[in-house]
């Protein structure tokens, strides 16, 4: 009798579970998938009018080692409470420095001509920038605070003092009178070819080589 009685439910449980399948499956269409949304915002802030002819590169390679003490309380040499965590740093880093004419500068005045001669009054080369490639370098004996805000200031100050070691090197070593001696090679004889004249630079600033004070 239990048995009949069994078989008896046995399409009911069949179709309750096959109601349920649809059910189910029906509910996953209103299931909301995982999404990324990434808004970008991208604003020109400046355009600028670019009219330098870059002439010398100087690459350079560097080490700079840091260390940072930490505030210290009752500090009596042997003994003493840390006001917070040292940092030290070992930096190789790789860069350049770029030395430019800018002939935007050069005005109608600039342009003397006399007979087969054109003679030009440039501007004096300068640094056109100096920066630190930073694919290219690396830290080495890395120790900073767990403060986020401190170990990022010591970092940027490291970078920072790395581009200033390149940017004293670069003038000391000469980057300014070889940027004229280059646009001589450069330029005469291009413009020589172009007006079919005889073309004389002349310098408004003779650059020599940059001594700096040491720090």
């Amino acid at each position: 009798m239990n048995f009949r009685l069994f078989l008896k439910f046995i399409p009911w449980g069949i179709a309750l579970i096959l109601l349920a399948f649809l059910w189910f499956r029906r509910m996953s269409s209103f299931t909301t998938p995982a999404q990324l949304t990434v808004e970008n915002t991208t604003i020109l802030q400046e355009i600028e009018a670019l009219g330098k002819l870059e002439l010398v590169r100087y690459k350079f390679k560097e080490v700079i080692e840091a260390e940072e003490i930490a505030k210290r309380y009752f500090d009596l040499g042997y003994f003493y409470i840390p006001g917070g965590q040292d940092q030290k740093a070992l930096l190789i880093a790789k860069g350049e420095a770029v030395a430019c004419i800018d002939l935007m500068k050069i005005e109608k005045e600039d342009i003397i001509f006399s007979g087969d001669t054109i003679q030009i009054n440039m501007p004096g080369p300068e640094l056109c920038y100096y920066k630190v490639d930073l694919n290219k370098s690396s830290f080495y004996d890395l120790q900073t605070s767990k403060d986020k805000k401190k170990a990022a200031e010591f970092i940027d100050m490291i970078y920072a003092k790395a581009e200033t070691q390149m940017k004293e090197a670069a003038l000391e070593s000469g980057i300014l009178v070889d940027a004229e001696k280059m646009s001589g090679r450069v330029l005469t004889p291009f413009l020589s070819n172009l007006t079919d004249k005889t073309v004389i630079l002349h310098f408004k600033t003779i650059p020599d080589k940059v001594i700096l004070q040491k720090r």
